[in-house]
């Protein structure tokens, strides 16, 4: 608890903690609400244009169960700014020595590294719940009738969401304290997540791929588009009921695996 606490003073003093959740709480509350607006046009022979506009609403991106899975799959390309404000309060701590006073003032290595996993784990759980909770207003709003199993089926995407942006703070943890300099550890991880990996997977080729480092979060939870345009039925490609929970326990090893590489990073650098 008193780590906890020490972590929460010092991210709750800083106003750039409340500038980049207030940004992601936005960048939620916008793509939850206004995803279901977004139109293609697709052929209707009753049409005298042959052609109308059908949207993710009227295609059931608010619906009970799936509300879940589509959101969940959308969020996960606004995961990186937690883990950029991670990055941000953590090489903090090494530009301005506090790193080095806190242990000299009796703080262990040890509960250093423990409060730094604990602000990764608070960024997590802070991301997961503005997500659960702007998808729970928006499935009460489009499923007047449903009933409260209704809303638990498939709720399990949010532990996959949690899992896949835990993972992410401590790839970004680990890096940071890798680098020290917040520039340098996010055109890190952005090249790595983004380029360098996706070219090594296709080098290497499945199933080998499936066990690089950041595929199993990010292909954990898979695209809900094909189901809601009905491209399963039409190319006859059966869209999978659940999340991959290989991918999870995978998702959840490597995270443990980075956790430990951060503590070892620690543990042989000087103050």
């Amino acid at each position: 608890m008193k780590l906890l606490k020490i972590e929460w003073l010092k991210l709750k003093g800083h106003p750039f903690f409340w500038i980049g959740l207030g940004l992601y709480a936005a960048c939620m509350i916008l793509l939850v609400s206004k995803a279901g607006g977004i139109e293609w046009r697709v052929d209707d022979p009753d049409n005298e244009a042959g052609q109308k506009l059908l949207n993710f609403g009227e295609a059931g991106f608010y619906k009970l169960p799936y509300i879940w899975q589509n959101v969940t799959y959308l969020a996960g390309y606004f995961k990186f700014i937690p883990a950029f404000l991670l990055i941000f309060f953590v090489s903090n701590e090494y530009q301005y020595r506090t790193y080095r006073q806190n242990i000299i003032d009796g703080l262990s290595i040890g509960e250093f590294y423990t409060s730094k996993l604990i602000s990764a784990f608070i960024f997590s759980v802070i991301s997961v719940l503005i997500i659960g909770v702007n998808a729970g207003i928006m499935a009460i709003l489009y499923n007047e009738s449903a009933s409260a199993a209704d809303y638990f089926q498939n709720m399990d995407y949010l532990l996959a969401y949690f899992a896949e942006v835990l993972f992410l703070m401590l790839l970004a943890l680990f890096l940071t304290f890798l680098f020290k300099r917040s520039t340098i550890t996010v055109i890190i991880i952005l090249l790595y997540y983004f380029i360098v990996e996706p070219l090594a997977g296709l080098a290497i080729g499945d199933p080998i791929s499936d066990y690089l480092p950041t595929r199993p979060s990010r292909e954990m939870i898979t695209q809900p588009f094909t189901r809601m345009l009905r491209l399963d039925v039409a190319f006859k490609i059966k869209s999978p009921e659940t999340f991959s929970y290989h991918f999870l326990l995978l998702t959840f090893l490597y995270t443990v695996i980075l956790g430990f590489g951060g503590w070892w990073i620690l543990k042989r650098r000087d103050l």
